[in-house]
């Protein structure tokens, strides 16, 4: 009951695209060879689309390769990214090296250390060290880099803003307005049309306007997710592959017990968040206690640390289990953990609450760890708690 429960929530808060999904993929390399009825979930090292995803992907991974089209929207993370296909819908895409060789039915947003792009989207709006676009664009065009450079026909404004330079191909053509800002004048052949104005900003100083303010926010937070996710990624990864026993015991210990079990985890875990500040504060008040709060303290960071770690484990763990039918405990069930939480977290308030949730489950399953390995409990003892 408490495993179905688990993943429920997992299902409907965290995924909320998911009610049509059909395959989860995760291993250190993975390949989709079939067409997929509805949405594809793929998490590894190497990720290959080698066949149709008839709704929308979601793929992190250190390489993506997408030799098939994609017929909705696609989300994508990765040390490389390569799109080979078309994909219909929307892409959002983070990596060290993007390039989509396709169109883009929708909108592309990319960001990445060489970003380069030869398929035609709706909106553009690109970020990254160096930044290339040979093909134009069907719409409005943003573009952020260190080195910049256009091609291809653009049927609506382009705005640049590059640290180092702008590069306009011969035969380019800009149907609407070019702005840009870049230390020096960009070079504009005379084989190039523009049909509108053409504003040079120059190393006036910048100050954005509201909307941009807008949307250089919206744009860091994504950057800060992206970044927040991969750091979690390796850290739950390094953890639940160097130590699977003490994974086991701890998912053992939440999922396969009732109900009520659960509920003294949770409470057992918040508990020792509430509890522990207030304790290194009470020791603070004397200059003896500063030296044990200060210990307590450093105790109290890997214990917060852990729990997120292991209520990752746990919310891969349930996703294997309605994929399986059994608790399969894997460093890739804790990194489809990873995704699924921080996917929970976008969700306002309700995803706090469900992290928080986790987080002292798992903390509590940790402190009965601990307290059985520190005192030499038997399980029964522990029972009887």
């Amino acid at each position: 009951m408490l495993r179905r429960l688990s993943l429920i929530l997992v299902v409907f808060l965290l995924l909320p695209a998911a009610t049509h999904a059909s395959t989860v993929l995760t291993a250190q390399n993975v390949s989709i060879s079939s067409t997929t009825p509805g949405n594809a979930y793929a998490f590894g090292e190497t990720v290959n689309i080698d066949a149709p995803v008839t709704a929308d992907l979601m793929s992190a991974g250190g390489t993506l390769n997408l030799t098939s089209p994609i017929a909705g929207d696609a989300l994508l993370a990765g040390g490389t990214v390569g799109i080979q296909q078309p994909i219909g819908g929307d892409a959002r895409i983070a990596g060290g090296r993007v390039s989509v060789r396709n169109n883009v039915g929708g909108d592309l947003f990319a960001a990445g250390g060489y970003v380069t792009v030869s398929g035609k989207a709706n909106y553009l709006y690109l970020a990254g060290n160096t930044v290339e676009v040979t093909n134009g664009a069907n719409g409005t065009t943003t573009i952020y880099g260190v080195d910049v450079s256009l091609a291809g026909e653009f049927k609506g404004d382009v705005e640049v803003v590059a640290s180092d330079k702008v590069t306009i191909a011969d035969g380019t053509i800009i149907h609407g307005s070019l702005k840009y800002d870049a230390p020096q004048k960009a070079v504009i052949p005379d084989t190039a049309q523009i049909t509108g104005a053409v504003e040079y900003i120059g190393n006036a100083p910048f100050v954005p306007t509201p909307k941009q303010a807008h949307t250089f926010a919206v744009a860091g937070h994504w950057i800060f997710f992206a970044v927040r996710l991969i750091a979690a990624l390796i850290t739950v990864g390094l953890v639940v592959g160097f130590f699977p026993a003490l994974t086991d015991a701890v998912v053992e210990n939440v999922l396969a017990r009732t109900f009520e079990r659960f509920m003294l985890l949770m409470l057992l875990g918040f508990s020792a968040f509430v509890a522990v500040p207030v304790v290194m504060l009470l020791l603070m008040l004397s200059f003896v206690g500063i030296g044990p709060a200060l210990l307590i303290g450093a105790a109290y960071l890997l214990f917060i640390l852990l729990s997120y770690i292991y209520a990752a484990a746990l919310a891969g763990s349930a996703l294997m289990w309605g994929a399986r039918k059994h608790i399969q405990i894997t460093w890739r069930g804790a990194l489809l953990g990873v995704v699924v939480i921080e996917a929970i977290g976008i969700v306002p308030v309700l995803g706090l609450v469900v992290k928080f949730v986790l987080a002292a489950v798992a903390g509590g399953a940790l402190l009965m760890l601990f307290y059985k390995f520190a005192f030499q409990r038997n399980e029964q003892d522990l029972l009887d708690i």
